[in-house]
């Protein structure tokens, strides 16, 4: 069922044009036209996402361990970070990416995006999820 979840989660979420879809069953667990990394946050922070497929905007490193934490199967993006495609790789997370970049770039496009530097160091999803969270709760 994982690969039919994701092909609905990209087609909802290029009907929908949404920031990020998430799919279980055929069904839309949650969608956010929100850009950022915190509504897919508040997300895994509120539901119950495992064995669910994502097709989000941009995945980076933060989304790729949220993935991880959350227990996201399966993942489709337009655009993936060279550190996300390792994270989702290493935790054998099937995922298809149109294009990879080396690192997310913040909304201004002159440095690196401000959430992908507050985990940059993070070698778990855990930890990934522990700083995000301070981060987004204050």
């Amino acid at each position: 069922m994982g690969s039919q979840d994701l092909e609905y989660a990209q087609e909802e979420f290029e009907k929908r044009e949404s920031a990020f879809v998430i799919v279980r069953n055929k069904e839309v667990l949650a969608e956010s036209k929100e850009k950022g990394v915190a509504p897919f946050f508040d997300v895994v922070h509120s539901i119950n996402v495992k064995g669910a497929s994502l097709a989000d905007k941009i995945v980076g490193k933060a989304v790729a361990f949220l993935c991880v934490y959350a227990g996201i199967t399966s993942v489709y993006t337009p655009v993936a970070s060279e550190p996300a495609v390792f994270v989702l790789r290493e935790n054998r997370i099937y995922y298809e990416a149109d294009k990879m970049v080396p690192m997310i770039l913040n909304r201004d496009k002159n440095d690196q995006c401000p959430i992908e530097q507050t985990i940059s160091a993070c070698t778990t999803p855990e930890e990934a999820y522990s700083l995000l969270r301070k981060k987004f709760e204050g």
